[in-house]
């Protein structure tokens, strides 16, 4: 893992990007206007912020980003934002904001004084005090867009911190898609060695990317720091609720093993060490983990990309994050496509965990989420509890996860039960390759005899188990259950891969209330919340 971050411009980097690629050579189908200088040393930070239709709040959000203070000896903050087919004016507000910042004439001033260039993020009067990161509380409290006035070019510009960079691109998406090719066309531009994120519609306290970096020096071990999250706007009880538990996530042991219950950090609210974005990257829109031959005509310069953006295209789920092919219609790419449709911040986690990666988090928010009833998170079909949780069983099964070839119980009840337990052995149905065998060779891959086998099978390798948290559970008791599972592979033929676990099978227990997992870690026999045997879902 990565020592202290070094924000120095590197050896071989090109003004305008990432080693290996070109420095003339923007993203594919993106338009470059970058305000501040292409030339000298690298900024400390690369921020990526992905836009369509963000207005009225894009500005406010463009603004506190901008006004980032606590970076300026250290190369200062770059702000990518991509705009991708907004219709409501925020292209073109990018665009004059960035005209007015070059008739500025920002030359950068790095190694200025800190105190001396700090603008103040926003004003406030008796009559509207300050809030959380010192904006005005009539402007965290906003969340019906025709109700809200955003900040004018100038009043942005004149809070800009000299040394601040704004970078505008452009993307054309594929279809449906979401932020994820945004996010990559805007990764591939970043020169940073520290890179974070920002929803186009969301906050930041002033400080908040100097006080990341100090944690990741502080914290060696750490692959990205996050931090806790102050939602604003449109304030509902439930998400109060999941906020709250996810602020609670404080520690890289919490968060690794909180993966399958929630998110354990949101995805924007981090800074990430490069290195571990090329780590829990994919290449050129494909899985590194997927051994398929590729075609000898069809040899691309490796394009590394950390975000995946999944929809369902003709039926397939593929992969809509990259620039060309996103329905993989080339020769020999069939087998490389993804296998769930989710949204790209649970992916991105799944992901950044099965690769071994540590997530720190810091208690303090950093981040402000503005709240509104039209927000995908609110209602979007990506965002089901259906497809969240296929998310989580997907990467329980996959290379990397806990229960990767290992005998499955479900401990739970009713409805959550039998879907947990439904999930896992659809996934195991389609699966006849490692950490899941049967012999089933010379069997027609479609036939009804190797459809029975695989499904067997599945049922023998994930039982449910009617459990209610406080439940008295016996050694006795444990020991029948291990029983079944185990005679229950036996007389289905199933041999399982252990990958240096124990022979016992993994618990999994099923709840999506806090109160409910209280009482199970606290009257289940011999819970282990920070080993591999036992992990929550929901």
């Amino acid at each position: 893992m990565a020592g202290a971050p070094q924000c120095a411009a590197r050896p071989g980097m090109s003004p305008h990007g990432r080693d290996g690629i070109p420095g003339d050579a923007d993203p594919p189908s993106a338009k470059r206007t970058r305000v501040g200088g292409d030339e000298g040393p690298s900024p400390c930070v690369s921020v990526l912020m992905p836009c369509r239709n963000a207005m009225p709040w894009l500005p406010d959000c463009v603004a506190s980003v901008l006004s980032q203070v606590g970076l300026e000896t250290h190369g200062g903050l770059e702000l990518i934002a991509v705009d991708d087919s907004s219709t409501d004016g925020s292209r073109e507000w990018l665009d004059a904001l960035a005209a007015a910042l070059a008739t500025r004439g920002d030359d950068g001033n790095q190694g200025a004084d800190p105190s001396a260039t700090a603008a103040p993020s926003y004003t406030s009067s008796d009559d509207d005090p300050a809030g959380a990161g010192g904006f005005p509380v009539s402007r965290l409290e906003a969340w019906e867009s025709d109700k809200f006035t955003p900040l004018t070019v100038e009043q942005v510009v004149s809070r800009v911190t000299p040394g601040n960079q704004l970078v505008v691109l452009d993307v054309k998406a594929h279809g449906p898609s979401g932020q994820g090719k945004a996010l990559n066309a805007a990764y591939a531009a970043a020169r940073g060695e520290l890179v974070g994120e920002m929803e186009s519609d969301d906050l930041r306290p002033p400080h908040a990317f100097a006080t990341l970096r100090a944690s990741l020096i502080d914290n060696p071990r750490w692959d990205c720091a996050t931090s806790t999250v102050q939602l604003c706007g449109w304030r509902r009880p439930g998400m109060e609720r999941w906020i709250d538990w996810q602020n609670a996530q404080l520690t890289p042991s919490s968060m690794r093993k909180g993966r399958f219950v929630e998110i354990p950090a949101l995805r924007g609210s981090g800074l990430y060490r490069r290195s571990a974005l090329e780590r829990v990257a994919t290449r050129d829109g494909r899985e590194d983990d997927v051994s398929v031959s590729e075609p000898a005509e069809y040899e691309p310069a490796e394009v590394v990309r950390p975000y995946r953006d999944l929809w369902v295209l003709d039926g397939v789920v593929a992969d809509c994050a990259h620039d060309a092919d996103p329905a993989y219609e080339l020769t020999g790419r069939k087998g490389r496509r993804p296998s769930g449709w989710w949204p790209v911040d649970a992916d991105f986690w799944q992901r950044w965990f099965a690769s071994g990666l540590v997530a720190g988090k810091v208690d303090e928010p950093l981040y402000l989420w503005r709240q509104y009833p039209a927000q995908s998170t609110r209602t979007h079909a990506r965002c089901s509890l259906t497809q969240l949780r296929r998310c989580k069983a997907q990467f329980l099964m996959a290379s990397g996860g806990p229960a990767r070839g290992r005998a499955v119980q479900v401990w739970g009840t009713g409805d959550t039960l039998r879907a947990w337990v439904d999930d896992l052995r659809a996934l195991l149905s389609g699966w006849d390759g490692s950490g899941f065998r049967r012999k089933v060779r010379g069997v027609e891959s479609s036939s009804d005899e190797k459809i029975g086998i695989l499904a067997a099978a599945a049922e023998a390798t994930v039982r449910a188990i009617e459990y209610r948290p406080g439940e008295p559970i016996s050694k006795k008791r444990l020991e029948q259950e291990d029983t079944s599972s185990r005679e229950a592979l036996v007389s289905a033929g199933v041999e399982l891969d252990r990958h240096d676990v124990g022979s016992d099978p993994v618990r999994l227990f099923a709840f999506g209330m806090e109160k409910a997992r209280v009482k199970v870690a606290k009257t289940f026999p011999g819970f282990d919340e920070t080993g591999e045997d036992h992990w929550f879902v929901a």
